[in-house]
């Protein structure tokens, strides 16, 4: 009973904070006219080491020039063990070894600091230092390394560094502003949506959910027995009393309102309702998960995947939130009501904690209105 009551004003999960990977699809048919060059070319390749581009198809032939490792270039044949490439108006060969498919350029995010190299190795020359949570551009990758173009400057970073970031395009149409529950298709908002607001707009209101016979004894005035010494202390209702005691402490040392805090005892009550019907089990570093479809329909949770679900519970009771997080150990739902903005403390959100808040996390759900946290 303690741990429930306890868990039912819970308002962050600490957990995997972690963002799907996008699948890239080499290019097989770009058409594109190289500079200066007679000869329309048919793909774009990257070179995965060191090479020269030779007159024919032999290292004995002559050398029309050197090109350095990660240099784009295009295809225009292959025979044999060799492809004639065009790179900036030149036209020879190279060996096909050399060559991997250039990347559909996509955008990502950049999971922590780390410097760029000018080869897949961190051996290599630094190019650059990108920041933590920068965006870049992701354009080849080749074994565990992923080349990107960031600030003008192209290098290449561990792959393992990258979060695909969160992209609602596919998300035509949501009830609670930008919010869309970390799903991917409209298909599976909907699903989501519907499957929550029927259970909220069957149970929502019910006694079960509200306050409990020992919240009510403590808000009139009866104090369990805090003595471990007593012999009191070990019974079955004093330990329920002191349960309820320590649940309304937000309301006790003046956090909250009883009215808001009745509010938001009811909804994580809920909450914890719909998690017992719809079960999922926990996961340890799926990339995949992330949304509230995943917990409801797929039966698989990790710590952001459940704060979405949370998210939706909340925009039903009518609670702005915003999901934020650190980007990999960590996601956490924060919620504004009569006392402001509001975390796992309790504590109403000044000026400064809002500004720290802005400023030092990623967000992957945005607040109802579409807009950063305002104080």
């Amino acid at each position: 009973m303690r741990q429930l009551l306890k868990a039912s004003i819970s308002f962050g999960l600490i957990g995997c904070l972690v963002l799907s990977p996008i699948e890239f699809v080499p290019v097989t048919n770009l058409t594109v006219q190289a500079k200066s060059a007679s000869t329309t070319v048919t793909a774009e390749r990257v070179t995965t080491e060191y090479s020269k581009v030779y007159a024919s198809r032999s290292k004995k032939a002559k050398v029309i020039l050197p090109l350095t490792f990660g240099t784009t270039v295009y295809q225009n044949a292959t025979s044999g063990s060799w492809t004639k490439i065009t790179y900036k108006g030149r036209t020879g060969w190279v060996p096909s070894a050399t060559l991997m498919p250039s990347l559909i350029s996509t955008e990502y995010l950049v999971d922590r600091t780390t410097d760029l190299y000018a080869t897949w190795s961190t051996k290599g020359k630094q190019v650059a230092t990108v920041r933590s949570w920068s965006r870049v551009v992701k354009t080849g990758e080749y074994g565990k390394w992923s080349r990107v173009r960031v600030g003008g400057k192209t290098g290449w970073l561990p792959t393992s560094y990258l979060r695909a970031p969160y992209s609602n395009n596919r998300i035509a149409r949501t009830v609670y502003g930008s919010h869309t529950y970390g799903v991917d298709t409209q298909a599976e908002y909907d699903a989501v949506y519907k499957r929550v607001k029927a259970e909220f707009n069957a149970k929502y209101d019910s006694a079960e959910f509200g306050f409990d016979e020992y919240v009510y004894r403590v808000l009139n005035g009866e104090r369990g027995n805090s003595d471990p010494n007593s012999p009191e202390y070990m019974a079955l209702d004093n330990s329920f009393l002191l349960d309820a005691e320590d649940a309304l402490t937000p309301y006790f040392n003046g956090a909250m309102s009883l009215k808001t805090y009745e509010k938001i005892y009811r909804t994580n009550i809920f909450l914890r309702h719909i998690h017992s019907k719809y079960k999922s089990t926990d996961v340890v570093g799926d990339k995949n998960l992330k949304s509230a479809y995943d917990v409801l329909f797929r039966g698989k949770n990790d710590c952001d995947s459940l704060e979405q679900v949370k998210s939706l519970i909340y925009d039903l009771a009518g609670i702005d939130n915003v999901i934020i997080g650190d980007g990999v150990t960590h996601a956490a739902l924060l919620f504004n009501v009569d006392e402001g903005w509001m975390g796992s403390s309790y504590k109403a959100y000044d000026k400064k904690d809002v500004d720290y808040t802005n400023a030092n996390n990623i967000y992957i759900s945005y607040t109802q209105t579409g807009h950063k946290i305002a104080y």
